[in-house]
Parts: structure tokens; C-alpha cells; sequence
């Protein structure tokens, strides 16, 4: 039986919203990786192609540091791109205890090949809103990840 729960109208508005924060990540996020595996990738090794490609090389804590995705083992996920041939680990030239992960050809192929049609999706996943519409959810996001 339900209970007879209220909150304050500031109250209530505040977790209608979270929960419509939450299921329009989820939704968006089941969309995004059912794609990212027609790629025949899981999405955080997606993701660090993405970031490379767009980035270029750079520090294992960089990388991590930019993903969306949020991974407990980052070692093993670097290994499986590796052992793909999309990556490569290089010594920095300024310290050689860092290490530099970089695209490898086959990964700037893999790239080149998959981030316009990853674009176009996402467009198109998004194209519910209009472009005014994302530019204010953009916007209004951006006040929430501010203020951590």
C-alpha cells in the first residue's frame, strides 16, 4: 500500500527533476551504447578513441579525466585497445614515468571512420529539442555541473 508521502512544492519540483534528469540519462545512455557496439566496441573504449581523436595524445589521467564514462579497471580497457591495435603506450620525453597514450593508425582509421555517423546520432537522438531548446538545457546543465 502507498504511503501518504508530501513534500514542500520546492520539494517535490526538486526530485520530479532529478528523476527526469535520471531517465533522460539512462535513456540517451542505452541509446548511445547500443550504437557504440555496432562499432564493435564496449563505450569506454569508445570513449577514449573519441577523446583521442579529438585531443590527441596524452596522459592516462588525462584521459579518464575527460570520460563521461567512469571505469574501475582503466588498465585492462587501455590493454584490450592496445591488443586491437587503436592505441599505443609512449614514454613521456619529460619525465619517463609517464606514460602517453596515443591513437595508433588503425585507431585514427577507426576514428575517421566513425565519429561523423557517432555525430550524426547523437543529432539525431536529440532532435526531439529544438536547437533553442538544447542550447538551454546546455545552459541550465551547465549550472548544475557548476555547482558541485
Amino acid at each position: 500500500m502507498a504511503k501518504d508521502v508530501t513534500y514542500k512544492p520546492k520539494t517535490s519540483l526538486a526530485l520530479k527533476s532529478l528523476y527526469n534528469i535520471g531517465k533522460a540519462n539512462n535513456t540517451i545512455s542505452d541509446a548511445t551504447h547500443a550504437y557504440i557496439k555496432t562499432t564493435g566496441l564496449n563505450p569506454t573504449q569508445y570513449a577514449i578513441i573519441d577523446i583521442l581523436g579529438h585531443d590527441g595524445s596524452m596522459k592516462i589521467s588525462e584521459i579518464y579525466n575527460k570520460m563521461l564514462i567512469k571505469s574501475g579497471n582503466k588498465t585492462m580497457i587501455l590493454d584490450s585497445l592496445e591488443t586491437k591495435g587503436f592505441i599505443r603506450r609512449v614514454f613521456s620525453k619529460s619525465d619517463r614515468r609517464e606514460i602517453i597514450i596515443e591513437l595508433s593508425s588503425a585507431g585514427q582509421k577507426f576514428f575517421a571512420q566513425n565519429y561523423k555517423g557517432y555525430g550524426e546520432f547523437v543529432e539525431k537522438s536529440l532532435s526531439v529539442l529544438s536547437q533553442t531548446e538544447q542550447k538551454e538545457l546546455l545552459v541550465l546543465l551547465s549550472k548544475i555541473n557548476e555547482a558541485k
